[in-house]
């Protein structure tokens, strides 16, 4: 069985995202679904997208972000590919 890799506050992380590209983030709070008040939904994170070129791959996918933003996004736990 592979084993899990232990991520923590403010690790740089590689995401996958729906809209196509990978992008970097910043995890910033846990959230986990057990113990949430309906527990519903899935383990993840509550992250940061860091780097513009990343921020401006999302948006020639579609994805409404302003220009100089950087948009706190929900990442599962299952879209997390590579710490840095």
């Amino acid at each position: 069985m592979k084993l899990k890799k232990r991520y923590r506050k403010n690790d740089k992380v590689l995401v996958s995202s729906f809209a196509g590209p990978d992008v970097w983030v910043i995890l910033k709070e846990r959230y986990i679904a057990a113990k949430s008040e309906f527990k519903l939904g899935v383990d993840g994170w509550q992250a940061q997208i860091y780097k513009q070129k990343d921020i401006e791959k999302l948006r020639k996918c579609g994805v409404p972000y302003k220009k100089d933003e950087k948009p706190m996004v929900f990442v599962a736990d299952w879209q997390l590919n590579k710490a840095q």
